[in-house]
């Protein structure tokens, strides 16, 4: 090492997911000699797009096209990667990051990045073979090894990664059941009625439901047999009492933040690691990012706020500029192809909001909007998703819509003429009564200084 790479600090970055490869840009793009680098990531590939596994799983995406930044890209950006290696404890005091393999790696500045996990289900026996998790690119290989036309499986789950997951395997022309607590398909998304539609979309690619149920064992032997013949999976019962016939089962029931590293080194956590605006974890040298990391109150699984975390934590990496983080409204989009939908904000209509809803049966379109005094707040669409920009846009900018309500659902081809002549309107009459306001304060003045001089004469 030459001697400008020694005066410079060492920052150590534990995990190499999305939430890293974003930052490793950003810190680039404002100052690419600032730091000495050092990634440890515990699966052997470089960072990659883990939003394009459902892709992936189905055939659509080929795997080398989702790796971001392979081994080669450190290298070439003078970065030490080490890969397949697990970060085992921080000593705070002596500022190192013990590993797996028993070595150690001193830092002057410390970012925490390890993502989540998925989250646990409370089935029984989820030690058979043939069930997986839905969240790295191993567990895609050995989804896609077991997925043999024919074969049935069971997903557990009705989210985003749920459904991608049940795509993915009815594209491989497994017989696929999906299984939802909820009576209703993403739930936290969408109401009923996109719901719905979504359902009936989704078997008509070859997917079946069973909803508002929950896995409650899984079974090995055959089916209905009184003893255990094998390991390996054969049917999955539910709490409504049904027993579904399956040779593999994938659990997508959302993820639980990992947060241990930063809470074995007496960080303070809550669900995770709790971070300022800054992402400054309780120890001003180790910052946390991602979905491992808490603020004020709220966790994370999208990649948009956590863009706008990199931008935060880079900016006071690089210059100790204190940028704020503020969690931005997000939009969900599912990646399945034939499937268009688009949500973002308040998906139900609270009792102090009002609703613009369009519904065509026939050919599966859904547009609601939710206003609350009369701002958008809430957007759903379902089958014609081309408004929802324009309406997102509206949203985040708290736009009053009243002169165009009647148009609104219809899309912008017919509200923005009016909307810009209402919104011009409403800016010459503020206009007006800024410059009447203007006249009255130059009429006061000229009387009170009028008065004063009777005063002084």
């Amino acid at each position: 090492m030459n001697n400008a790479n020694q005066q410079k600090a060492h920052l150590v970055i534990v995990g190499n997911g999305m939430a890293t490869g974003r930052l490793l840009d950003e810190l680039i793009k404002r100052d690419a000699n600032a730091y000495n680098i050092t990634v440890i990531g515990d699966e052997p590939e470089g960072s990659y797009n883990r939003i394009m596994l459902s892709p992936v799983l189905a055939g659509e995406t080929e795997l080398a096209t989702i790796i971001n930044k392979p081994a080669a890209w450190y290298a070439q950006n003078n970065i030490r990667f080490v890969a397949g290696v697990r970060a085992n404890a921080i000593n705070r005091q002596a500022q190192t990051v013990a590993l797996a393999d028993g070595s150690c790696i001193a830092y002057d500045e410390l970012v925490i990045a390890t993502g989540s996990r998925p989250a646990l289900i409370p089935a029984k026996n989820q030690h058979l073979q043939n069930i997986f998790s839905f969240r790295t690119i191993e567990d895609v290989n050995s989804i896609a090894s077991c997925a043999q036309a024919g074969r049935k499986a069971v997903v557990v789950g009705g989210g985003l990664l749920g459904l991608e997951a049940a795509y993915g395997l009815a594209q491989k022309g497994v017989q696929v059941t999906l299984v939802h607590r909820s009576k209703g398909l993403l739930n936290r998304q969408l109401d009923s009625g996109a719901g719905e539609f979504l359902q009936q979309v989704m078997a008509s690619k070859n997917i079946q439901f069973a909803l508002g149920t929950e896995v409650a064992a899984f079974n090995s032997g055959a089916l209905g047999g009184s003893g255990f013949e094998s390991e390996t999976l054969k049917s999955a019962t539910l709490t409504n009492g049904e027993t579904i016939e399956c040779d593999l089962a994938v659990i997508s029931t959302g993820i639980t933040p990992n947060k241990e590293l930063g809470q074995e080194a007496g960080l303070a956590c809550g669900r995770a690691i709790i971070v300022d605006d800054y992402m400054t974890s309780s120890d001003n040298r180790i910052s946390a990012l991602g979905e491992c990391c808490e603020h004020k109150g709220e966790t994370f699984g999208l990649v948009e706020p956590i863009w706008h975390q990199c931008i935060s934590l880079a900016e006071k990496l690089c210059f100790k500029r204190n940028v704020a983080f503020v969690n931005p409204v997000v939009a969900t989009k599912l990646k399945v192809s034939g499937v268009q939908l688009f949500s973002a904000g308040e998906h139900l209509t609270g009792d102090d909001c009002r609703e613009i809803k369009m519904v065509d049966v026939k050919n599966k379109i859904y547009r609601k909007l939710v206003l609350r005094n009369n701002r958008i707040v809430g957007v759903v669409l379902f089958g014609d998703t081309r408004s929802g920009a324009d309406y997102f846009e509206l949203m985040q900018q708290a736009v009053d819509v009243s002169s165009v309500a009647a148009l609104l659902i219809m899309g912008k081809a017919f509200y923005a003429e009016q909307l810009q002549a209402a919104q011009n309107l409403n800016q010459c009459a503020n206009q007006a009564d800024f410059a009447q306001a203007d006249s009255l304060n130059t009429a006061s003045t000229t009387v009170s200084k009028n008065a004063n001089n009777d005063i002084a004469a």
